[in-house]
Parts: structure tokens; C-alpha cells; sequence
């Protein structure tokens, strides 16, 4: 289970460095990328706190 999460929390990642880049080149913030990058940024201080149980 915890290889599963990792390998998930790798390509979201990299669907983030995606769309930063698609991003860079606009003069506005799409609404999909802000709430792409909040979830993506919940699961993964949900995946390290679950991890360390902090």
C-alpha cells in the first residue's frame, strides 16, 4: 500500500510540472490548476503525516 501512494503522489507530480509549465505561459491562473494543486497538496501532507504518524 505504501509503494501504491508513492507511485501515485510520483505521477501527480508530474501532471503538476505539466500544467505549471502550461501555466507559465498565460496571464491568469485556470481555476482546475488552483484546485489541483490544493488537493494535490492535502494528499500529500495526508500521505507523509499517515507515513511519520505525526
Amino acid at each position: 500500500m505504501k509503494w501504491f501512494l508513492f507511485i501515485l503522489q510520483i505521477i501527480l507530480v508530474i501532471f503538476l510540472a505539466f500544467f505549471t509549465y502550461k501555466q507559465m505561459n498565460q496571464n491568469y491562473l485556470d481555476t482546475w490548476f488552483i484546485i489541483f494543486t490544493v488537493f494535490f497538496l492535502i494528499f500529500v501532507f495526508w500521505n507523509v503525516k499517515r507515513y511519520y504518524n505525526y
